[in-house]
């Protein structure tokens, strides 16, 4: 199975992914860096098996709105599919909203989708201060830790 990797920054407004493999999204929003889309990933092949995963950070004044519709067409049987949206919140005045969505039109298939909006763990960093490193390489280590 080929992984296809993505930056989220490369998307367009609004992309479709005909998908036939594992599909990684990531990015790092800073400043004042805006995405607002919408992705279609289109399932046409019948007993695929794919897998999607999203992560996002999100630093600073950056603005994550992003809706992801899996779409199983007839004709794509036996398909098992599942979508996953991970965003890391960690600007004081950013913002994220993330959406999953299916939309199936063939019958015996397996579709899920999850998402989650998360901030940095309070007990993580301070296990890391209470190493000696800094609040600066802290987050660091894991927003790193996260994209990976």
């Amino acid at each position: 199975m080929d992984n296809l990797d993505i930056d989220i920054k490369n998307l367009k407004e609004s992309y479709t992914i005909d998908i036939d493999s594992v599909i990684n999204i990531k990015g790092v929003l800073k400043s004042n860096d805006v995405i607002k889309n919408k992705i279609y990933i289109i399932h046409n092949k019948r007993d695929l098996k794919s897998r999607i995963n999203i992560r996002v950070v999100v630093f600073d004044n950056a603005l994550l709105d992003l809706e992801v519709v899996l779409k199983i067409n007839k004709g794509a049987e036996n398909c098992d599919t599942y979508l996953k949206i991970d965003c890391l919140d960690v600007g004081d005045k950013s913002k994220a909203r993330v959406v999953p969505s299916l939309e199936i039109l063939e019958n015996e298939v397996r579709g899920g989708h999850g998402a989650t909006i998360g901030y940095l763990d309070d007990n993580q960093l301070n296990y890391l201060y209470s190493k000696g490193i800094n609040k600066v390489k802290s987050e660091k280590l894991l927003v790193e830790a996260f994209l990976k």
